[in-house]
């Protein structure tokens, strides 16, 4: 993959995942320390960033840094869904572990619908 290519793939994820969690361009600039005009540059994929800056970009925006540097897929979703569960405590774990156990179940292809 080019440069170009890379840098446009983590704009638009930038972009994406900024937008999802309701930040501003100015807001996520902030949390990350730097100018929102640099936000401004890598969503339009004009400029690459230091390893640091795209770790720091991923921690605010709550996804991972392969979510950033990936295109859309499962990996990626997998990878998001990790990082937002690795701050949370064994007792929330367990809620959310149930509730993606019925989500799994009801949305198996394989599988009629229930009749709940």
């Amino acid at each position: 993959m080019t440069d170009p290519a890379l840098a446009t793939i983590i704009g638009q994820n930038v972009a994406k995942y900024r937008s999802q969690a309701g930040l501003t361009q100015a807001q996520l600039a902030e949390a990350v320390d730097i100018s929102s005009v640099f936000i401004s540059r890598i969503e339009r994929g004009q400029k690459m960033m230091k390893v640091s800056t795209l770790h720091a970009i991923a921690q605010a925006l709550h996804v991972s840094c392969d979510a950033l540097l990936s295109p859309e897929g499962p990996e990626a979703s997998r990878e998001n869904i990790l990082c937002l569960l690795s701050h949370q405590s064994p007792q929330t774990l367990s809620r959310i572990e149930r509730v993606v156990r019925f989500c799994v179940e009801e949305f198996q292809e394989d599988s009629p619908p229930s009749m709940s």
